[in-house]
Order: structure tokens, then sequence, then C-alpha cells
């Protein structure tokens, strides 16, 4: 088999592999025990809306309100792992779809080519070069790996805090899951309305996501090698696409 052959081959499987582990528009909803909260997860797994009955003050109450938002948002998150699992196993052992395909390949031709290793597949100099481009950048990665290692890790034990714009709520992430919300008692005693508590809720969490962005940023600012293999690797059907031959 020629290398073209390879590369076509490996990019053919490349798009079955993303059709198959493919999480777009998987969202997920979850609710607490009496159905009065219900969190709504997008398909990256973020809190998108949170939504709280009128009648929460009965129950849960304002006592346990905190511990239903937890609740409701880990339920979202299993209901949606759920649903691309069952996605997963539906689409085992089948091809993408033509429109799919299709699709996919008019966004990777849109993309604009920044010379680091995105050449056109067409034309062969600019794939020796990308190939070479991305040999030297994952040499360069593999010497920051512990580096990058040690650093998620502790990342990984430490909370990550949210705060709402008015300091009403604050949410509590461990990793990338809610662990704890706290709400201000005394503007709970003023009987706030679903919807407002939904607001705060949100732009705390909102808070915690910019916070744990601003983090990985700052862990990748200084591991330049690593940074640049993410780049060239980010979408590997993409980087496939463009490193393979046409026949």
């Amino acid at each position: 088999m020629s290398i073209t052959d390879s590369l076509d081959e490996l990019r053919a499987g490349a798009e079955r592999l993303a059709w198959q582990l493919d999480h777009s528009g998987l969202s997920g909803v979850g609710a607490d025990e009496s159905r009065t909260v219900r969190v709504h997860l997008d398909d990256a797994g973020r809190v998108q809306r949170i939504d709280i009955d009128h009648a929460w003050w009965r129950d849960p109450g304002p006592d346990r309100l905190a511990d239903a938002v937890v609740t409701a948002a880990n339920q979202a998150a299993v209901n949606r792992i759920s649903a691309w699992s069952e996605r997963v196993a539906e689409r085992a052992g089948a091809e993408p779809p033509a429109d799919w395909r299709g699709s996919l390949r008019q966004r990777q031709d849109e993309e604009p080519h920044d010379g680091r290793g995105t050449a056109p597949a067409g034309d062969r100099d600019s794939r020796t070069e990308a190939l070479l481009r991305l040999s030297e950048v994952t040499e360069a990665a593999l010497s920051e790996m512990d580096d990058y290692r040690r650093r998620t890790e502790a990342r990984a034990h430490q909370q990550v805090l949210g705060r709402s714009r008015s300091d009403r709520v604050t949410v509590t992430y461990a990793g990338d899951q809610l662990s704890q919300v706290e709400v201000d008692r005394r503007w709970l005693r003023s009987h706030p309305s679903g919807q407002a508590m939904g607001s705060e809720l949100g732009e705390a969490c909102q808070d915690a996501y910019d916070r744990m962005a601003q983090e990985r940023q700052a862990i990748l600012g200084s591991l330049p090698a690593l940074t640049a293999l993410r780049e060239l690797t980010a979408d590997p059907v993409t980087l496939v696409h463009r490193l393979a031959a046409p026949r």
C-alpha cells in the first residue's frame, strides 16, 4: 500500500471515529427529587440554564435549595453521558452519512491555512513541511509532558469558585463538576423569584468556567511546545485531511 493510500485510509478512519464519538447537539437536563430545580447543560457539559419553579419555597425549601441545584446538575451530567453512550453504541460499526462527510469536508476546506502544517492536501511540498513541523513539535512537546502532567494533576484536586455579579451566589467546582452551591441567606429570606435565582446561579457558573479557562491558558502559556502541538492537532480529522494527497 502506498503512502497516499495509507493516508486516505487513515483519513477515512479518522472521519468514522469522529462521527461515532461526536457529542455535538447532545445536551443534558437533570432535576432534583422535588422536580422543582432543573439544570440544562449544553453539548460541552457546561451549565446553560437553571430553571427554578415558583414553588421552591415549599419544596425543596430555602435550607435544601443549594443541595437541590447540585443534585440536578449532577443528574444532568449523567443523562448527557448516557445519551452520548447510546449514540456511540448505535453508530458502532456504521459509516458516517454522506451529508455529514460533506459538511465536515466543506468546513475543512473553508478554514484558513496559517502555513504551519496546515497546508492544502494537494501541495506535496507543503505536506512534507507539515509532517516535519508536526514531528519537531511533537518531540519538543514530549519534554514538557512531565511538567504538564504535574500541573494538571494538581489542578484536578483544586477547587474553583465562581460568583454572581451581586455576590449573592457562590458555586464550587471540583475538577469540572459542580460540587457545592452557596446562596446568601438574607437574599433567600426575601423570597426571590425562581427566575432571579436561576440567573444568579448561571452567572456564578459562568464565572467559574472563565476562571478554569484562565487557569488552563496559564498552564499552556508556559509550555509553548505543547501549545503548538495542541493547535496542530486540535482537529485530527482536519489534520489528516490536509496531509492526505488526492488519488
